[in-house]
Order: structure tokens, then sequence, then C-alpha cells
């Protein structure tokens, strides 16, 4: 479409009204005959048709620009290339909203943000989502939202939490969106605000794939190097370890040369990558000319997994010979120079040298005999077993949350923690097992077994036992390492995809 080319401001040759009618009007006010009262009348009806006639331009104008908006709001099939549009070469400007009149300046609602936090010791969820700024009521209604999928009591040090915040703008204080804490390796807890502005929970579970791993490998020096080398999760290794600590002293009897041998679990993803290791079904270990089987099993009438030999005897004793994972003996029991008073002083237990912080476990199920500051003994608990027997556990630099006198403890709870209180010259722990009150040498008592199947349990067993063996015939050992799948909380939430 072109445009007219513009004239002088003051020329009248082209001062031509705005429509035919008002054209003919103003014609005639220049040429007709005059009456007093004519020019007025005239001058007034061509003013007044001339302000009607600007009105109803802009109406049309304004009609024209909004179209393409309302159009906008309708869904229409894409038009053929083919076809022309008679007005693609008219620029159309859509009309400024009276909002957008009145502030310009760009939009005061801020993006939500994602702030990922791993839990500190002493955090709980409330003091989590205050220090972000979140306002009381909004924390006590996300609390109370999680509180049926997940106690927030349970939080753990170096849990992934993430907090969705909007951080507000001028004096518009930050309002919490939503949260997500990943509870387990497999399971995502997620907050978020529903339309009411309250909260909901939900949780999350990828679809997982379970299959069964096999590792093996030749010992060079410690099982933990071999089983990190071949590939196996330590938490799996660890549990290995603890399985066979009831028969074995992995500082003493595991020599260069030995072998082992695990079946295990594995649960992965829709790509393929380890969300998460299960239990192991199976562990062999062959130290010098002695081979020891484990086969894990869960009697029908109670349902506890627990690890038989071959011939359906617990390997689980009544007490654990070594309390604490990955720790080397660092002084035994019997006589030895005290290496802070300077003479030769009777041991009376056995000193495992560990990093501070390392977990120390009870040796076997028993009740809390004395928790606390104990003297030389620093940080200081005892169990009481049975009528027999009690363990003491010395030097800690913390006790597990939540112990109390008098309370249970199940064997290979934690209890503590490695530290260098009381009379200690580095971190370590010091383990002592009692026989009625009386320090013994642990390597010098010989704990009765766990129980052993018969009848039918014993058949169920050894049907178990014979399908764990073709999975050691038909499965390759691992040599290759498995890739580890994302954590859950690396995904974005999805509150923050809506966030404008």
């Amino acid at each position: 479409m072109t445009h007219p080319t513009a004239q002088p401001e003051h020329s009248t040759a082209d001062r031509r009204p705005a429509s035919p009618l008002l054209a003919t009007i103003v014609r005639h006010s220049y040429h007709a005959p005059r009456h007093p009262w004519a020019g007025a009348i005239a001058t007034w009806s061509a003013a007044l048709l001339l302000g009607l006639g600007v009105a109803g331009a802009g109406a049309l104008a304004t009609w024209r620009g909004a179209l393409p908006q309302l159009l906008g709001a309708v869904h229409l099939e894409p038009v053929s290339p083919n076809t022309t549009d008679v007005v693609d070469s008219v620029e159309i400007t859509p009309p400024t909203p009276v909002a957008a009149q009145q502030a310009a300046a760009p939009s005061a609602d801020p993006a939500s943000t994602v702030e990922q936090i791993s839990v500190g010791r002493g955090d709980t969820l409330v003091s989590l989502l205050s220090d972000a700024g979140a306002p009381r009521d909004q924390v006590h209604g996300a609390v109370e939202a999680i509180r049926p999928l997940f106690d927030p009591r349970d939080l753990k040090e170096g849990q992934p939490v993430n907090l969705i915040i909007d951080q507000g703008a001028d004096d518009t204080p930050p309002r919490l969106v939503g949260l997500a804490v990943q509870t387990d390796a497999d399971r995502v807890v997620r907050v978020q605000r529903d339309d009411t502005g309250g909260f909901t929970a939900s949780e999350e579970r990828p679809p997982l794939t379970r299959s069964v791993v096999r590792f093996a490998a030749t010992i060079d020096d410690s099982l933990y190097g071999a089983a990190s080398q071949a590939g196996l999760p330590v938490a799996v290794t660890t549990d290995v370890i603890r399985a066979f600590s009831y028969d074995i002293d992995f500082q003493r009897d595991i020599h260069a040369g030995d072998r082992f041998e695990v079946l295990v679990e594995r649960f992965a993803d829709d790509n393929g990558a380890t969300v998460k290791w299960g239990d192991f079904l199976f562990a062999r270990l062959v130290t010098g000319a002695d081979e020891l089987i484990i086969y894990r099993y869960a009697p029908s009438d109670d349902g506890i997994a627990d690890f038989f030999t071959p011939k359906g005897d617990s390997v689980r004793k009544a007490l654990l010979r070594t309390p604490i994972d990955g720790a080397r003996i660092s002084s035994g029991f019997g006589m030895r120079r005290h290496p802070i008073l300077g003479y030769s002083k009777m041991h009376k237990g056995i000193d495992f040298a560990a990093p501070t912080g390392t977990p120390v476990l009870a040796a076997g199920d028993g009740v809390i005999d004395t928790i606390g500051l104990n003297g030389s003994y620093g940080n200081y608990v005892r169990l009481r077993h049975s009528t027999e027997y009690s363990t003491a556990y010395a030097h800690l630099s913390r006790f597990a949350k939540g112990l109390k006198p008098r309370q249970r403890i199940r064997q290979g709870d934690v209890i503590g923690y490695v530290g260098t209180t009381g009379r200690s010259t580095g971190p370590h722990l010091h383990y002592e097992i009692l026989t009625r009150g009386r320090q013994v040498n642990p390597a010098g008592v010989k704990f009765r077994s766990g129980r052993s199947l018969a009848g039918k349990e014993l058949v169920k067993f050894k049907d178990r036992q014979r399908a764990v063996d073709r999975m050691l015939r038909d499965l390759p050992i691992v040599t290759a390492a498995i890739p580890d799948a994302p954590p859950l909380l690396a995904t974005p939430h999805p509150s923050v995809a809506t966030a404008e």
C-alpha cells in the first residue's frame, strides 16, 4: 500500500475534508446564499461532523489494531504459504494496554530459584526453611504437609534437600514455593503449593529394573582395596565384612593372594544406569586353605534375613569381634608401656585406630548400662548383652543421637563415633569385652552360634541355595565400571518450570 506524499502544512489546495459528506457541507458553506445565521450554523455543523469522523476513524483503527490480539486467543490452522494476505504490507501496532502505560518498568515478580542444601549437623526441616527466609506460617504448612510421607525428625546429616524460594522484590518478603527431600536413592518427597495457597506432598519413585551382578577378585593388600578395584560398592563391601567378621579377623587373617566372590542386587533406571545397590545374596572368601561361604536367606517364620552356611547354620554369633569397619588394631590386650603414663600397665581391651567420626557399632543385642563421661575413658558406653557378657566403648567423640540408659540396642546399630576424648594420644576406639564384670581378651572368647535351620525351613533354604548356585554358573564376572544414575534431585522441581 502506498502513502500519499505529504503537502506543506499551510497549502489550501489540499485542505480536504475527511469524508465526502463533510466536503459537501463545507462546499455549500462557501458558495450558498448567506443567512445571517448561516455562517455560524455551517461552522458548528462542520465541527460536529468533523469530531464524529475523527472519533469513528480512531475507533476503527483501534479495532483493527486489537484484531490480531483477539485472533491470537483462538486456535487457527496454519495459513498456506501460497495464500496472499492483503494487509501483509500494512504495519499494524496493537494498542498499548492501560496497565503498561501506567507502569512501563519491568515486572516486579521475580523468578523462583532452586537452592540445594546438604543437611548439616543439628539442622532440622524447620531451621532449613526458616533460614531460607520462609515466614513461620509457611514453614508450619510445609512441615505438616510432608509429615504423612516423611517424618521430619528422620532428616539425616548429609541428606540432600531442594528449597524452591520466590525471593520477593522491594518490600515483598520471600515466599516458599516448594521443597524436595531425597529420602532414599530411589525416592524423593516433594511439597508444592496447591490452588488454595496451601501445601500438598507427593512422592516420586522412578521405575527400576532389578538384576544380579557378580564380582570377584584376588586380594593384594586388603579386602577393601580389592573390592574397590573390582567395582564393588563400599556399602556392599562393608556388609560383606560385617557378615564375615564373626569368624574372620580382618586385621590378621587376610593375606595377599586370598580371593573373594560376591553376588549383589542392582537396581537400574530406564537408561541402564545404577540407581541403587540392594542386598548381597552370596559371598565366598578364600583365605589360604580355608573357604567360607554364606547365603542370604529370610526364614519364613520370622521373615528376618540372615546369613547361613551351606549347611543352614547362621553365621551370627552373640558378639562381633570387630565393632568398627575398616580400622586397624593399634594396641592389643595385655601388658604394655602406657604411651601417656610412661610405665607398664595392663591394657584391658583392644584399640582400633580410625579417623575421628568413624561409626562404632554395637557388638551385640543388649541394653545400655552406662553412657556419658567416664574419667580417663572419656565418652564411654557400656552395653549389657546377658547376665554373663557386656561390652564397653571408650574415647568416643560423640554418642549416636537419642541414646539413653536402659535403652535396647540391636547388634550392628551405631552407638557412637570414634574420637580421642579422655586419656588418649589420638583418635581410636578402645573396645572391651567383660565377663561377669571383668575385662577378658576378646580373642579368647568362644561365642555361641545363632540358629540352625531344620525341617521344612531347611528344605526351602536348600532350594534358595540351588537357585543362587545357578546364577554363579551363568553370570559373568564384572570387568568394567557400571555407570551410576544422577541423584533424583538433580532434575528440576516441577514448580520451577512454571515460574515466570
